[in-house]
């Protein structure tokens, strides 16, 4: 009798748990997947220098306005010179010989565990790009640290990466999003560089507002609703997503299917920093107001494997 009433009690258990509302999962993590480029366990020594809890630079520059600007400035070439780029060194020639699309997606995820590796979830840096372009930063998230990246200095990192890595040609106008590219893209098209404060140059940084007028326009989601089905065929990793007010992710591809990503993960909160599924992603993002997703890289659709 004991037996069969703990069976009972047993079956019981497991049939009211069928009805418990499980949490869907919309992220992916790093260790459930083979990335293309493998990324090294921190050292001490590099813990040491490379962490979140670095402050930057508190500096004075005159701008070409003639006024000073005080503020902290990030120092994220150095983390790029000393780590990521002997990491890279290694799989350029495979990468050489990609899709332009594959190479950002492989650039994107790269650049993404990098810091995350090091610097954790909430690398955001208000001001913070690949290359320390942009002014000196009195007020915003985080703008006191040395490492991290913006949203759109984020987005446009696999960008940078790629000229960098001689891996891209910076005229060719699929890199309009490098800086290098934003740069030649500009003179001939005599579009001003204002990204700065007060409407000076920040050395030709791509920001959000030049991302909207950059690329081309692939589609537009709603404010408050999901993408539609015909539209979310059309992505493709590389792909730039946009609000109007001025923050911006971009997309990649992961076992076939699409995530969004950026810095700090703030946009979908409470995921850790992870890559976010897409279609739930953008209309998370779109409770914001309305989306405009643009690419600069050529058609290609899904990686082919």
């Amino acid at each position: 009798m004991e037996n069969a009433f703990i069976a009972a009690l047993a079956l019981f258990f497991l049939s009211s748990c069928s009805f418990v509302k499980k949490t869907p999962v919309y992220t992916i993590d790093y260790k459930s997947f083979t990335r293309e480029i493998k990324i090294p366990a921190p050292t001490e020594k590099q813990r040491e220098e490379f962490n979140e809890n670095v402050k930057g630079d508190f500096v004075t520059v005159t701008k070409e306005n003639g006024k000073t600007y005080s503020g902290y400035v990030t120092e994220n070439k150095k983390f790029l010179d000393k780590v990521m780029k002997p990491i890279l060194a290694p799989y350029l020639e495979k990468l050489a010989k990609k899709h332009p699309v594959e190479i950002i997606n492989t650039l994107a995820i790269f650049g993404h565990e990098a810091y995350f590796t090091y610097f954790g979830k909430e690398y955001f840096n208000w001001g913070g790009d690949l290359f320390d372009l942009d002014d000196p930063q009195e007020k915003g998230p985080r703008f006191g640290y040395r490492y991290g990246f913006d949203c759109s200095g984020f987005a446009s990192m696999p960008y940078e990466l790629g000229v960098y890595s001689g891996l891209f040609n910076p005229g060719d106008e699929a890199m309009v999003f490098s800086s290098k590219g934003f740069e030649i893209y500009s003179k001939i098209h005599n579009i001003k560089d204002k990204g700065g404060r007060d409407g000076t140059t920040n050395r030709f940084r791509v920001d959000t507002s030049d991302m909207r007028n950059l690329g081309r326009e692939i589609f537009r989601v709603k404010k408050d609703s999901y993408p539609d089905p015909e539209d979310l065929e059309k992505l493709q990793a590389g792909d730039i997503i946009l609000l109007p007010e001025g923050h911006a992710g971009i997309v990649v591809e992961i076992l076939g299917d699409f995530y969004y990503l950026e810095a700090g993960g703030w946009v979908c909160p409470l995921h850790g920093g992870l890559p976010f599924r897409i279609n739930e992603a953008l209309k998370i993002f779109s409770q914001k107001g309305e989306l405009v997703i643009k690419r600069s890289l050529p058609d290609y659709g899904k990686i082919r494997k």
